[in-house]
């Protein structure tokens, strides 16, 4: 009976593409991290610079400045830390974008999603992919240098994707939603 190929479900998720740029990078992280204890968490620091006008508690973000490092004017909210990796999977767009990795916690039902940003700029018509449904997400810059080594040395870049903070940077947080919240309600009761 039939003769057709048989695959593997995708559940509706998209596959990756090999053509696209991004795919090696997100592909040599995931094979790292299948090998990997842990993953480097940068810190979070923020701002909240309110208008000098009533906002509702919903647009409190409008209103927060984010660093991963200490600046005048910002609370730490999460310290720099170590993500256990329990598993690692990539998730893509239907036209087989990557969109971010999903990693899970060891010992908690807790998602982080890591979204890996270029060395160099795209075209303005190829937005981000949105960002998949985890628990919280960052972003981790790829230097400049990140084609010439995933060519000459892919262990030395997966590592220090791995490793290091440096590049990480915080998109959400539970810790961030809460204190936003609090801020956005404090301002709130200040117009009243």
């Amino acid at each position: 009976m039939g003769g057709g190929k048989i695959t593997r479900p995708g559940f509706g998720l998209g596959q990756p593409d090999p053509g696209h740029p991004m795919t090696e990078f997100y592909t040599l992280l995931l094979d790292a991290l299948a090998s990997a204890e842990s993953f480097a968490l940068p810190a979070l620091y923020a701002r909240f610079d309110p208008p000098p006008w009533p906002i509702e508690p919903e647009e409190a973000r409008d209103w927060c400045s984010l660093a991963p490092a200490p600046k005048e004017g910002y609370v730490r909210l999460v310290p720099p830390g170590r993500l256990r990796v329990r598993s690692a999977e990539l998730r893509c767009t239907a036209a087989g974008v990557p969109a971010a990795l999903m990693l899970a916690e060891e010992g908690r039902r807790a998602t982080c999603a890591v979204r890996l940003l270029p060395p160099v700029l795209w075209p303005a018509d190829e937005a981000a992919p949105p960002w998949p449904d985890a628990s919280c997400a960052l972003t981790a810059v790829l230097g400049p240098d990140a084609p010439e080594l995933a060519d000459r040395a892919p262990r030395q870049l997966a590592r220090r994707l791995i490793e290091s903070d440096a590049g990480k940077a915080w998109a959400s947080h539970p810790l961030l939603d809460r204190w936003l919240a609090a801020q956005g309600a404090r301002w709130q009761r200040l117009w009243r």
